[in-house]
């Protein structure tokens, strides 16, 4: 069962979150934390203009450089225990620079009174079953210097060492110099009853006061940048949807119009190629009369002029072997014994235009255009001509 714990706890982190990362799971997965600090010591490059050969702006663009990315890794330390299930606002950061990063943790235990501290005893790679002693430098100067911080030294997600938190009024650190003054104050107040003792006592416990104060209001002043950080990053949030929806509903309504004005100029490509394909039938139908009318100028005789010979004919033909090119179906190219008019204007022999039509012919054989239909009209005149044309000229023409 995990132990609870009202204090704040401070999680000791490295830049490297694969680092780290076992030693913050183990805090959140061990201890039910009211508030957890990520607690990190960033050590930027030491350079001078005078052995690195750069520019002073250079050097500071370096430092702010490693500062970013530094940030960046706490922040994903942060997500992490968002997703074990601690809220943002309980999650803040804690971060010192400093050289050694054993002294930069001593120093922020000092300066914010730090009681619980987690922190890796080891790389998680030399972890081994049964493991006890600490192999980090930085663990282990931390766990020399203040009692009064319980400390839990952790492995590849395995506790190693704890050592418990105390006061030491004889420890030699000179940061605890005023608590273990005010402990000597309030024993001497009360074993003298010395005016000038209760003087010292109640100096420091203002001092007391005002340094709890000052934490309070910069714990109060964080998390109200917190609480703006995240209110302004939902208002960007709910303004990118806003222009997101705004966007996407434009576009949508730009694809319609676009959509409708091809159907549009479908519509009128097709109504253009129907009276296109209408008019050819008109006019291919008109030549087709045409014809005919010219047909039968040339094989009725001048009104008046004697026949040459006695004949029921109505056409009176010139002696000759060359077949009329009308006579001729323009699919066969023989001369036709039933002649009929299809949809595109032409004649054709009745069997081969039947032919082309069962077989999926829904073009004219002549213009290449979509027929009609598939209606056939008899050629009653080119028929009767035909015939005239081939007792004239002495031909069997089988079926006519």
């Amino acid at each position: 069962m995990a132990e609870a714990l009202n204090d704040h706890v401070y999680v000791a982190v490295s830049k490297d979150v694969g680092e780290s990362k076992s030693t913050l799971l183990w805090a959140l997965r061990t201890l039910r934390l009211k508030k957890l600090f990520l607690l990190h010591v960033h050590q930027p490059t030491p350079m001078n203009p005078t052995s690195s050969g750069l520019e002073q702006s250079e050097i500071n663009t370096i430092h702010e450089s490693e500062e970013t990315s530094s940030y960046e890794s706490l922040w994903k330390y942060r997500d992490i225990c968002v997703d074990e299930g601690v809220l943002a606002h309980d999650v803040d950061i804690l971060w010192i620079q400093a050289d050694n990063v054993g002294e930069g943790i001593v120093e922020l235990i000092y300066e914010n009174n730090i009681t619980k501290l987690i922190m890796g005893a080891a790389a998680d790679s030399h972890y081994t079953e049964g493991m006890v002693n600490i192999t980090s430098t930085k663990a282990k100067y931390v766990s020399d210097a203040p009692h009064c911080c319980k400390i839990w030294l952790v492995c590849n997600g395995n506790l190693i060492q704890t050592r418990e938190g105390r006061f030491d009024r004889v420890g030699s650190s000179a940061s605890l110099s005023s608590l273990h003054g005010l402990d000597s104050a309030l024993i001497l107040y009360e074993g003298s009853g010395s005016t000038e003792h209760g003087t010292e006592s109640a100096r420091a416990s203002e001092t007391m006061s005002n340094e709890e104060q000052r934490r309070r209001l910069e714990s109060e002043e964080r998390e109200q940048l917190e609480r703006e950080r995240e209110e302004a990053l939902s208002s960007y949030n709910s303004l990118t949807q806003i222009l997101y929806n705004e966007e996407v509903r434009r576009r949508r309504v730009a694809e319609e119009e676009l959509n409708r004005a091809k159907v549009e100029i479908e519509n009128m490509k097709a109504i253009q190629k129907e009276l296109e394909e209408q008019l050819h039938i008109e006019y291919q139908r008109d030549e087709d009369v045409n014809a005919n009318e010219e047909l039968l100028r040339s094989l009725n005789p001048a009104e008046g002029e004697p026949s040459s010979h006695s004949s029921s004919s109505p056409f009176q033909w010139s002696v000759s072997d060359e077949t009329p090119p009308y006579f001729i179906c323009p699919i066969t190219k023989d001369i036709m014994r039933s002649p009929h008019v299809a949809a595109d204007g032409y004649t054709y022999e009745e069997e081969e235009i039947k032919r082309w039509l069962s077989r999926g012919g829904d073009k004219s054989p002549m213009t290449n255009l979509m027929l009609e239909n598939h209606n056939l009209t008899p050629n009653h005149i080119l028929r009767t001509a035909i015939n005239d044309w081939m007792q004239q000229n002495n031909r069997t023409h089988n079926s006519l």
